[in-house]
């Protein structure tokens, strides 16, 4: 059986993983919620809001992305996607290898469509994430 909203999802979700890996800006920010931000709570807290973020992906070369477990959860315009991806990338020539646990929340935006609103990334296996160069 089909469901259009988890397949809308898959779409957006494999849209927005594909635009990451090219580093292609303009096509990441049609995914991202304007309050979109990465939080991080292992090895220690760390929030980047989506401008930071965004400003990122010039130095963030992803060579690897396997998604090995992916499980989906809606509630009207609200929607989990919790998973395990084992990456190996580069950010700003640092190592950022391994798998990571992250969960997207998706919201359904006023035009219809879904935006990540936040990403909870869990590196079990890499340590503190990069920051582009002068940032805290």
């Amino acid at each position: 059986m089909n469901d259009p909203v988890l397949d809308a999802l898959h779409a957006r979700d494999a849209g927005w993983t594909q635009a990451l890996t090219r580093r292609d800006v303009a096509a990441v920010a049609d995914f991202l919620h304007p309050d979109y931000a990465l939080m991080l709570v292992h090895p220690k807290l760390s929030v980047m809001p989506r401008a930071e973020w965004l400003g990122t992906l010039h130095g963030y070369v992803v060579s690897h992305w396997d998604e090995q477990e992916s499980s989906w959860a809606v509630a009207g315009g609200v929607a989990s996607h919790l998973h395990r991806v084992d990456m190996r990338a580069e950010v700003f020539g640092v190592p950022r290898n391994g798998l990571f646990v992250l969960t997207d929340t998706w919201l359904r935006c006023e035009d219809g469509a879904w935006r990540v609103w936040k990403r909870h990334s869990t590196p079990l296996s890499a340590g503190d994430v990069p920051r582009a160069p002068g940032k805290a």
